[in-house]
């Protein structure tokens, strides 16, 4: 059941105080600030002072997972998303409560879509299909990559066939010249737009894609030809499910 807190989102909301020191005047913001660098271990400490009250805690050794003290209730939070299971509807109504006191809040008691990943339930077989359909079309359409010729089964090319001593020679050094950094920056776009598809549905790039990163800021010719075999591969296998 995500829900969505808001912060305020106008400056009039902004409680400024005045103050003077040898001659300059300064003003202290008391509320959000976008864009802060500390913007989120600070609206976390709040969030635990407003729930604390309520019987809320955040797990010690498990970041963002909280419980609560004698409730069948816990949930996860990633920046205003709760992701929340729970026993009992009054349970999940107590944090809707206890969240309304402070926040304004949606509800969505499917649960279908959490931090961009689409959940489909099916309570009758005890199992959950995640999945992100049409984040691999978006990818595409974003770096007008082609459909391949023929269809791609794999992320990567296969390593070369070596036996006895030799198959512990390293591989030799990426001898292309380094690609300009247009290039190289539409390279690394493409790996950080794959990586969270990556993580969360589809762990079958994750071995192309590590190799990849690994070495985005020297790469060459051959790279970016390791990187469109990754794409013809997401676009032959489009919206894995796990």
């Amino acid at each position: 059941m995500p829900l969505d807190i808001f912060p305020p989102t106008t400056v009039e909301q902004y409680n400024l105080m005045e103050h003077t020191h040898n001659g300059f005047v300064y003003l202290e913001i008391r509320k959000a600030i976008y864009g802060l660098p500390q913007a989120g271990i600070l609206a976390n400490k709040l969030l635990r002072q407003r729930l604390r009250p309520a019987g809320y805690y955040e797990v010690a050794h498990t970041p963002s997972l909280w419980k609560h003290t004698t409730r069948h209730i816990q949930f996860t939070l990633t920046v205003d998303n709760f992701g929340v299971k729970y026993v009992g509807k009054d349970n999940a109504d107590h944090l809707i409560a206890a969240l309304r006191k402070h926040y304004e809040v949606e509800e969505d008691w499917k649960g279908s879509l959490y931090c961009g990943i689409t959940l489909n339930w099916n309570y009758a077989q005890g199992h959950v299909d995640i999945s992100m359909p049409g984040y691999v079309n978006k990818l595409l359409a974003r770096f007008d990559h082609k459909p391949p010729a023929r269809p791609q089964n794999s992320p990567h090319a296969a390593p070369p066939r070596l036996f006895g001593k030799e198959a512990q020679t390293p591989l030799d050094h990426d001898p292309e010249p380094i690609l300009p950094p247009d290039r190289i920056k539409r390279i690394q776009q493409i790996i950080g737009t794959i990586m969270y598809y990556t993580r969360a549905v589809d762990l079958t790039t994750l071995i192309a894609l590590s190799s990849i990163a690994a070495e985005q800021t020297k790469a060459t010719e051959n790279m970016e030809k390791r990187v469109a075999q990754l794409l013809d591969y997401l676009h032959t296998h489009k919206d894995a499910t796990i």
